[in-house]
C-alpha cells in the first residue's frame, strides 16, 4: 500500500450487550471479553433505528454496542497511522480501545456528546510504537433510542487530515459561522430598533437570530463538559425551535403586510404554555431527551400549516419577494424530512445534518428581502429628489435674486457701521485733542511747543485710525509691526531705544479692525506715558504664551510710579481708558512699577472674543 493511501473499512465485528443505565467504559478489555462468543460481522456504515412510539415507554434501558476492527493484515507505512470516523450517533458515549487499552473516551453530556463531531485518533503516534492488531469502538445508548456508525478509515495523516477537516468544516464549522453571522447582524437590528422603536420588524429579526442560534447549538457544541445540564440544554433546543416557528411566521407577516393577528397570539400563548410545562424540575412532562424526535415530527405539519397560510395570503400579492420565501420553505421543508431520516436512521449515517444551513438561510432571505425594499426605497427617494431638484431649481432662482437684494443692504449697513465707528473713534481721539487745543489757543494759555505736541499726537491718532483698516487677517505681529513704524521715530527723537524680543504667536481669529484699534490705542497710550512721565531710555516690547492668553508686555527702565495713587486720581483718564479697551475686547492690563521701571502688561485671548 502506498504511504499516503488510507483504507476505508466497510465491515466489522459487532456485539450488542443488554443492561440497565450507563456504565463508564472500562480502562482495559479482558482476553475473554475480547474472546466471548456472539460476535457477528456487520456491514457499516451500521444503523439501529429509533422507535420513537416505543422510546418513552423503555427509559433506562441500554444497550453497549461494540465494534471491532481487525488491523493484523493491515499493510501500514512506517509513519504514524490515524482512525478517522466521518460520523456517529448516539445518546450515550463511545470509547474506543486499540488492543484492548482505552485510548478516546467521549465527555460531559450524554446527547450532547459531540455526535456531530468527526473524530481523528492517533494509533500509534508515539515513537516506535507499533500499529495495534485491533480496534474496538464502545457505543452506549438507550434501548430504542439508536446509534449509527460510518464507515471507518486508517491511514497516514496525509490522507486523513483533509478528510476529517473538510468534514468539520461542513458539519459545524460553515453552520457555526452561518449563525454566529445571523446573530451579528440581528444585534444590529435591535440596535436600530432601540434607536427608532417605530418598526417591530428589527426587534422581530433579532428575536429570530437568538432563537436560530440557540436552536443550532446542538449542532456546534458537545465533546466536553457543558456549563448546563442535560434537561436545561434539550429545553433550550427544543423551545428554541418552537419559537423560531412563531417569530418566522412573525416576520412574514411583517415583510408581507399580513393581518392574522389571531394565529400570531395563538402561537405566542401556545409556545409560553410549552415552554413553562417542560421546563426542567418541574417534573410536569417526561424527560425532553426522549420527546424530542416527537416534537420535531409533530412541528414539520404545524409550521406548513402556518407557513402555507402565510403564503397563500401572500401569493395574493404577486411579488418576488413571495417567491423567494416559498422557495425556502420549500428547501426547507426538504432538508427538515432529510434530518428527520438521519436522525431515526432511516437514511446512511454517512450525511450531514441539512437544517443548520436551512436555518441560516432564514438570515439570507431576510437580508434579499430587506435589500430588495432598501433599492425600492432608494428609488423612491431618487425620484422624490428629481421632484425636489425642480421645485428646488424654482426656488433657488428666486432666492438669488433676494440675496443679490440682501448683499446690497448688507454693503450699505457695513459701510455705515464702519463710518459710525470712524466718527465715533474720530470724535473721542482726534476731536477730543483738537478741540482742547482750540481751548488752550482760544485762553491764551498754549505754548508753541505745547501746541507742537498737541498736533503730533493729533497725527498719530489720525493714522492709527487709517492703519487699523488695512487688512491685518487675524495677525497681532502684524499689527505691531505696523505701531512699531508708526511711534518708531517719535521714541527716537526722544531718545529712547526700542528693543524689539517678539516671537511667534498663534494668530487671534477674532481679530477684526474694530478690536485692532483698540488695541493700537491702549499701546499709543503706554508708549505716550513713558514719554511724558517716566523719562525711560530704553524699552523692551515682548510676547509670548500664558496659559490660554496672549501677552504682550512693555517694560522700561524709567523712574515708574504710583499704581493705586494714578488709578484713583479722578483726573486720570489714561489707565482707565486702557482697562476699558482691553475689556471691550475681553482682554485684561496689569501695571508692575518700581524704582527701576515700569512693565505694561495686555493679555489677549485665543479663543473669540466678543466686543462689549
Amino acid at each position: 500500500m502506498s504511504e499516503t493511501r488510507a483504507t476505508q473499512w466497510r465491515e466489522a465485528q459487532f456485539l450488542s450487550v443488554p443492561g440497565r443505565g450507563y456504565s463508564r467504559p472500562p480502562a482495559q478489555l479482558t482476553p475473554e471479553f475480547l474472546a466471548q462468543e456472539g460476535w457477528k460481522s456487520v456491514g457499516l456504515p451500521s444503523a439501529f433505528k429509533r422507535d420513537v412510539l416505543a422510546a418513552a415507554g423503555l427509559e433506562g434501558q441500554t444497550l453497549t454496542d461494540w465494534y471491532r476492527l481487525d488491523l493484523s493484515h493491515f499493510n501500514a507505512s512506517q509513519e504514524p497511522q490515524y482512525l478517522y470516523i466521518p460520523r456517529w450517533k448516539t445518546v450515550g458515549q463511545v470509547a474506543i480501545y486499540a488492543d484492548g487499552r482505552l485510548m478516546y473516551a467521549s465527555q460531559g453530556s450524554m446527547t450532547l456528546n459531540g455526535y456531530n463531531h468527526p473524530l481523528l485518533i492517533p494509533l500509534n503516534a508515539a515513537a516506535d510504537e507499533l500499529l495495534p492488531m485491533a480496534v474496538t469502538l464502545r457505543i452506549d445508548h438507550l434501548r430504542n433510542s439508536g446509534s449509527a456508525l460510518s464507515t471507518v478509515w486508517v491511514g497516514p495523516a496525509k490522507a486523513l487530515v483533509w478528510r476529517y477537516q473538510l468534514r468539520q468544516l461542513v458539519q459545524t464549522q460553515l453552520p457555526l459561522i452561518g449563525s454566529g453571522a445571523f446573530l451579528a447582524v440581528g444585534f444590529f437590528a435591535l440596535a436600530i430598533w432601540i434607536k427608532l422603536r417605530r418598526d417591530a420588524l428589527y426587534l422581530i429579526f433579532f428575536a429570530t437570530s437568538v432563537m436560530a442560534f440557540l436552536r443550532m447549538l446542538h449542532y456546534h457544541v458537545g465533546g466536553g463538559f457543558l456549563p448546563l445540564s442535560d434537561e436545561w440544554m434539550e429545553w433550550i433546543k427544543t423551545c428554541s425551535l418552537i419559537w423560531l416557528v412563531v417569530f418566522c411566521h412573525c416576520l412574514m407577516e411583517r415583510l408581507h403586510r399580513l393581518s392574522m393577528r389571531g394565529v400570531t397570539r395563538f402561537l405566542m400563548l401556545s409556545a409560553l404554555l410549552w415552554s413553562a410545562v417542560t421546563v426542567p424540575g418541574l417534573g410536569i412532562l417526561p424527560t425532553l431527551t426522549l420527546l424530542t424526535p416527537m416534537i420535531n415530527i409533530l412541528m414539520v405539519p404545524v409550521a406548513a400549516l402556518i407557513f402555507y397560510d402565510a403564503l397563500r395570503k401572500g401569493f395574493r400579492q404577486n411579488s418576488r419577494e413571495t417567491w423567494v420565501v416559498a422557495g425556502w420553505l420549500f428547501i426547507a421543508a426538504l432538508c427538515c424530512i432529510y434530518d428527520l431520516l438521519l436522525q431515526t436512521n432511516w437514511v446512511s449515517p454517512e450525511g450531514i445534518y441539512t437544517n443548520p444551513y436551512a436555518i441560516v438561510g432564514v438570515f439570507g432571505v431576510t437580508l434579499y428581502i430587506m435589500y430588495g425594499r432598501y433599492v425600492g426605497a432608494m428609488e423612491n427617494i431618487e425620484q422624490a429628489n428629481l421632484h425636489l431638484a425642480q421645485r428646488l431649481s424654482i426656488r433657488e432662482a428666486e432666492l438669488m435674486a433676494s440675496h443679490a437684494r440682501l448683499r446690497d443692504i448688507e454693503r450699505i449697513q457695513m459701510l455705515s457701521e464702519e463710518r459710525q465707528r470712524l466718527t465715533q473713534d474720530m470724535h473721542d481721539g482726534l476731536g477730543s485733542s483738537l478741540v482742547t487745543a482750540l481751548r488752550a489757543v482760544e485762553g491764551g494759555d498754549m505754548t508753541q511747543a505745547l501746541l507742537g505736541d498737541i498736533l503730533k499726537a493729533c497725527i498719530d491718532d489720525l493714522k492709527l485710525t487709517i492703519d487699523s483698516m488695512e487688512p491685518i487677517e487675524a495677525d497681532l505681529l502684524l499689527l505691531l509691526a505696523t505701531l512699531r513704524f508708526r511711534l518708531g521715530p517719535r521714541l527716537k527723537a526722544a531718545g529712547v531705544r526700542l528693543n524689539w524680543e517678539v516671537q511667534d504667536i498663534p494668530k487671534l481669529s477674532w481679530l477684526n479692525p474694530r478690536s485692532g484699534l483698540h488695541i493700537l490705542r491702549i499701546f499709543q497710550e503706554a508708549f505716550a506715558n513713558i514719554l511724558k512721565h517716566t523719562r525711560a531710555t530704553e524699552v523692551h516690547v515682548r510676547t509670548g504664551m500664558q496659559g490660554p492668553n496672549v501677552v504682550v508686555s512693555i517694560q522700561d527702565n524709567g523712574t515708574g510710579f504710583d499704581y493705586e495713587a494714578v488709578r484713583l486720581n479722578p483726573k486720570g483718564r489714561g489707565l482707565h481708558n486702557q482697562m476699558r479697551r482691553a475689556q471691550a475686547i475681553n482682554g485684561s492690563v496689569q501695571w508692575v512699577s518700581g524704582p527701576l521701571g515700569t512693565q505694561f502688561t495686555l493679555l489677549l485671548p485665543l479663543s473669540e472674543a466678543e466686543e462689549r
